[in-house]
């Protein structure tokens, strides 16, 4: 009885000995995803889904970001340790002739102080956009940047023309 007891006091006090201020609120602006819409080469103001997409870092690992999915656009994470994000972006996975091409997008970073709870988010600025040439072997056509600052994840940020 008495362990539960000094449980009972120990869990009630953690949680008074919390204040507002030391957990961050959601919907509390944080580090912006990179929003990427693809549109169709052919009339490039409509959207054009890519089939079976999947999105992986283009290290060794190969982590997956993005499992294959058939969307018109996606949100990625940049990295906030450097000023460089490779990734590998594969179409028609699953299928007898899928395709991957490696983009990059190089960027400067800056960590803007939110509040104490929250500490710190970084923004994305000079955003650019570099994709492995592979002659007529590339799925991804051509690339527009439509903002070069990632500060929050209202608008696209890249078109892809596929």
């Amino acid at each position: 009885m008495t362990q539960r007891i000094l449980l009972f006091t120990f869990v009630l006090i953690s949680f008074l000995g919390c204040t507002r201020d030391d957990i961050c609120e959601e919907g509390t602006a944080t580090t912006p995803l990179l929003i990427i819409t693809f549109n169709d080469i052919a009339n490039p103001s409509e959207r054009k889904s890519v089939t079976n997409l999947s999105v992986e870092t283009a290290d060794l690992e190969g982590t997956e970001v993005i499992a294959a999915v058939t969307t018109d656009s996606i949100a990625l994470p940049l990295r906030n340790t450097g000023n460089l994000t490779r990734y590998r972006f594969n179409s028609g996975v699953g299928t007898t002739t899928p395709n991957t091409d490696i983009i990059s997008f190089n960027y400067t970073t800056e960590d803007i102080y939110i509040n104490r709870a929250c500490a710190f988010k970084t923004v994305y600025h000079d955003l650019s956009v570099f994709v492995v040439n592979e002659g007529t072997a590339n799925w991804i056509i051509q690339v527009e940047i439509e903002t070069t600052d990632v500060i929050d994840e209202t608008e696209t940020h890249i078109t892809v023309l596929h």
